[in-house]
């Protein structure tokens, strides 16, 4: 009773099943993912072919999220979390059943890449729209927070058992385990008495109803500066897959053990960073999230100046702690901002500048590491984004605190 007291989402019932499922999910999810990363790695031997993995799982977000949004407006979101689910289980049996018959090539995997990548579009912001209904707007911001923790602590956990697994057992295998994660989570949705009230509203044009909820999302300066800031940080600072390996490399001289203990320090700070901000009701002011932003740009400047293993380490897990700091408080004033007929057009919105700038952000970083040395390089990616949010993403109150 006393973890419910600290944690106000979890006083919840119908989010304390789906809290308990989606550990068991997430855990399936980085199984399934370090395995397929690996196993691409080991048929293929080519950095460029695994980056072209990630690029096909990302694509659909930017191809599709616009449109999922509208749709995700117009349905039962429960209902639609129950299909994406399903449809996330039939993903991983068929490619466990394409390994375990010997038939798996390399672009057969690319196309399941983008499989999961067109549920990933419908699955994010019908979850994200569905977690007011479920918790309610004053448990909103422990909810996302909660979310977040779970995320972090698997992303620590479950590269680690899946590679201790593989020594064991086979990649299809890995996949059905990842399958079978998921029926908790299809049961527990199927047994919530959450229903999303849809309200009746004249039909229109498709195109005209997105064209509305972007207006939505520009008229309104706390929407489109978190959206803004949102894409700064996820494609310039939360590229850790991009500039991670090439620190612990070339200037920790650490290699691979070294990238696994900075994925590790960062994953802490932000499962610290998301207990945390669980415990709480309360979203941090714009101002502040603004703040958590421009933060994460120094402390990834800070870095660049280090050369010593456990100093680097320490200001990972800084950055760990800031990046889900602001993702958490972002997420959660763009949602209570939202008007509610138009919450899952805007959370598709927000789906498509987060993931849709990673892999540019990601081809940016990389080239400016090439171009002038990879600690030069983070000290400049670290001012770039500083720079950017100054200029296109700080909040009116900030301006008035800076003149």
């Amino acid at each position: 009773m006393h973890l419910l007291s600290v944690f106000p989402a979890l006083q919840v019932k119908n989010y304390r099943i789906f809290w308990i499922t989606q550990w068991i999910a997430l855990i399936g999810f980085w199984l399934q993912l370090t395995a397929q990363q690996w196993l691409v790695y080991t048929m293929t031997d080519s950095a460029l072919l695994l980056g072209l993995l990630s690029a096909c799982q990302f694509a659909p977000s930017l191809l599709f999220t616009l449109f999922t949004g509208l749709w995700i407006d117009k349905h039962n979101k429960r209902k639609i979390l129950m299909g994406t689910q399903l449809f996330y289980l039939i993903q991983a049996s068929l490619l466990g059943l394409l390994l375990w018959t010997g038939h798996e090539t390399y672009l057969w995997i690319l196309f399941f890449a983008f499989f999961v990548g067109t549920i990933d579009s419908f699955d994010m912001p019908a979850r994200m729209a569905f977690m007011p209904e479920l918790v309610g707007k004053k448990a909103l911001h422990s909810a996302i927070s909660l979310n977040s923790a779970n995320f972090n602590i698997t992303r620590m956990v479950g590269p680690l058992l899946a590679a201790f697994l593989l020594k064991y057992l086979s990649y299809s295998t890995i996949f059905f385990m990842n399958a079978l994660s998921l029926v908790p989570i299809i049961i527990a949705y199927s047994r919530m008495d959450v229903n999303s009230v849809i309200e009746e509203t004249e039909k229109r044009h498709p195109i005209l109803e997105i064209r509305e909820g972007l207006k939505q999302a520009k008229n309104n300066p706390v929407i489109y500066k978190n959206l803004i800031a949102a894409a700064i940080v996820s494609g310039l600072i939360l590229n850790l897959g991009t500039y991670g390996p090439l620190f612990a490399d070339r200037v920790l001289h650490e290699g691979i053990d070294g990238f696994g203990s900075i994925l590790f320090a960062a994953g802490a700070g932000s499962m610290v960073s998301g207990l945390l901000a669980g415990a709480s009701t309360r979203h941090l002011s714009n101002t502040m999230i603004f703040r958590a932003a421009v933060l994460c740009g120094v402390l990834l400047m800070a870095v660049s100046y280090v050369h010593y293993f456990i100093p680097a380490l320490f200001l990972f897990a800084l950055l760990g702690f800031f990046i889900i700091a602001f993702i958490v408080n972002c997420n959660t004033v763009i949602q209570m901002a939202s008007p509610k007929e138009f919450l899952g057009r805007i959370m598709g919105l927000y789906t498509f500048v987060f993931l849709g700038s990673a892999p540019f952000g990601s081809l940016l970083v990389s080239f400016i590491i090439e171009q002038v040395g990879t600690s030069l390089g983070l000290l400049l990616v670290g001012a770039l984004a500083i720079g950017l949010l100054v200029i296109f993403a700080r909040p009116a109150d900030e301006m008035h605190s800076l003149s």
